[in-house]
């Protein structure tokens, strides 16, 4: 008998952020100070069985399945002001302390214990049921706002830590609106980089910037508006197994468009995932 592949959409929740201008801000960095509102949305699931689902915590309480749902509250922390960080591997995180006049950032400093203040950071949980599953993105469901200079400035950094691995990913948004008028000035010595480590004296050791477009990791929609699996999954997650989904929202401050213009813009966080079964 032909074995049947379940589907299912999934979303995670938006957060809006008004980010407001900060006077005496210099080009590249400078504060932001949110004001955050967090609140569900709806979700489609498709006939059969239900094979993904989602959480904000991971198996606290004595029937763990009424944890997993198909949508959750997007956990996040911002604790303070948002400023631009750099990285390379989700790992090691830095921040400029130091420009020359024209505005190059020539020095950095360790950033990783400014993370919960300086980026859109949580973690959230999926679950495979009845089989293994391959995740995808679900573009429909995925939002970033749509200011050109915001998006062209923004990173998503996103973990998956599965069973079989982890699997880790650096992520442009530049296809999710129109960022052809975003303005751009250099903000290192050297253009598509990002810091990978710094020396002693703080002077930054840059990498090739390692960010990739989404669009390869779309869930396809099929008959029905069922999702069909795309060219890459994010990762695969065994049947009953939960996978561990930590995510990074950030300003990559060494990317040119990274500049004042970014300032004062609304942005959205809104993660959205489409689970296909395993063939």
């Amino acid at each position: 008998m032909k074995k049947k592949s379940f589907t299912i959409w999934i979303s995670v929740i938006w957060v809006l952020l008004s980010l407001l201008t900060v006077a005496g801000a210099t080009f590249a960095w400078f504060t932001f100070n949110p004001a955050t509102n967090v609140e569900p949305i709806s979700s489609t699931i498709s006939d059969g069985e239900v094979a993904l689902l989602i959480s904000a915590r991971p198996n606290a309480d004595a029937n763990p399945d009424a944890e997993f749902e198909v949508t959750c509250v997007l956990p996040q922390s911002v604790s303070g002001d948002l400023e631009p960080v750099s990285t390379a591997d989700l790992e090691h995180f830095y921040v400029a302390n130091q420009q020359n006049r024209e505005g190059i950032s020539t020095r950095f400093t360790d950033g990783n214990n400014l993370i919960g203040d300086h980026t859109i950071h949580g973690t959230i949980y999926l679950k495979s049921l009845k089989d293994d599953c391959n995740v995808y993105f679900n573009r429909e469901g995925l939002d970033f706002g749509n200011g050109g200079q915001m998006l062209a400035a923004l990173r998503l950094g996103i973990r998956f830590k599965t069973e079989a691995g982890t699997s880790q990913y650096i992520f442009s948004l530049n296809e999710m609106g129109d960022v052809s008028k975003a303005e751009a000035i250099w903000t290192t010595t050297e253009k598509n980089v990002v810091v990978g480590s710094v020396a002693a004296d703080g002077s930054p050791n840059f990498k090739a910037d390692p960010a990739q477009g989404l669009s390869d990791y779309f869930a396809v929609t099929g008959a029905q508006r069922l999702p069909m699996a795309g060219r890459k999954p994010l990762c695969t997650i065994s049947a009953n197994e939960v996978a561990v989904v930590e995510y990074w929202l950030y300003l990559e401050g060494c990317d040119e468009n990274c500049i004042n213009n970014v300032q004062d813009k609304e942005a959205i966080l809104q993660l959205s995932f489409a689970g296909v079964t395993a063939k």
